[in-house]
């Protein structure tokens, strides 16, 4: 079973390498529209149309996401680095309860529900929030990767200065690597994914229903639904939030929003280069 897991999660690893290669250079396409649209529908509805577009982008991202890379990369990195671990290290519980070294079915749908779906769905939410202010091309996935892990990875995860993983899981140096690695690649796919679905999903009509499917991934990630939600009553409330979009994309915002993101990583900085010495000499 272990090297059916392995092997399995391989094949899914590589297939998200090759969606990168093969997708990585599209841009995000929003979909046309923001007023009443030719049927006479009031800006209300044609705002919710423009919002559930987003919202199952969203969601249809973060599926891609999780599948072919966040799950199979972290499994495949766990395997690694018990791999390189010290004997001593070997059967010893991780701050989530799996045993190092071993491999079970339990522990890799754990990780697919507790860690590569939750990642996934974050990683596509920050993609898409912050996709106008990255520099386009085949650069803004990667680089939102490097900006997530740099921002989150202290003090959310994964190098958290209170997980006891690292003072026996190693060495800290490839740890740190691997990590780097993994969020670089998740941003890629996040984009490549995006700008890939974006140019070919249709704003909401009953014909457009399955189309629509990848909403149903909230299942796996009830906080997503929460979110969807509670974004639904705001654009019902206050349609310009998804009616006009052309707003984003003066330069007055292009810099602002860019600023705003050069000082997240000059403030989280410190914390996480902290972080990064604690894990390589722990």
């Amino acid at each position: 079973m272990t090297i059916a897991i392995l092997a399995g999660s391989v094949l899914l690893f590589l297939a998200g390498l090759w969606l990168i290669v093969r997708w990585g250079g599209m841009a995000i396409k929003p979909p046309a529209g923001g007023g009443p649209d030719q049927d006479g529908r009031t800006a209300r509805v044609a705002a919710i149309r423009r919002y559930f577009w987003w919202a199952n982008l969203w969601c249809l991202t973060a599926l891609i996401t999780g599948l072919l890379m966040t799950w199979p990369g972290g499994r495949l990195l766990m395997r690694i680095l018990a791999a390189t671990s010290p004997d001593s290290a070997q059967g010893r519980l991780t701050e989530a309860q799996a045993n190092v070294g071993f491999i079970t079915v339990d522990g890799t749908l754990a990780l697919l529900v507790f860690g590569g779906m939750p990642t996934a769905f974050v990683a596509s939410l920050i993609y898409l929030t912050i996709h106008r202010w990255l520099p386009p091309g085949r650069l803004s996935g990667p680089l939102a990767g490097l900006l997530g892990i740099v921002v989150f990875g202290a003090g959310v995860e994964p190098f958290r200065t209170s997980n006891i993983d690292f003072t026996f899981i190693g060495p800290g140096w490839l740890s740190v690597l691997l990590f780097i690695l993994l969020a670089v690649l998740t941003g890629a796919i996040v984009a490549a994914a995006a700008g890939w679905y974006s140019q070919r999903l249709p704003l909401f009509t009953r014909g457009a229903v399955p189309a629509y499917l990848p909403l149903l991934a909230v299942i796996v990630f009830p906080p997503a639904a929460v979110l969807i939600l509670l974004g639904a009553l705001l654009v019902v409330a206050w349609p310009g939030v998804a009616a006009r979009p052309n707003r984003t994309l003066s330069p007055r915002y292009l810099w602002a929003g860019r600023a705003f993101l050069a000082l997240a990583v000059l403030l989280a900085l410190p914390a996480f280069v902290a972080a990064v010495s604690f894990v390589i000499t722990a």
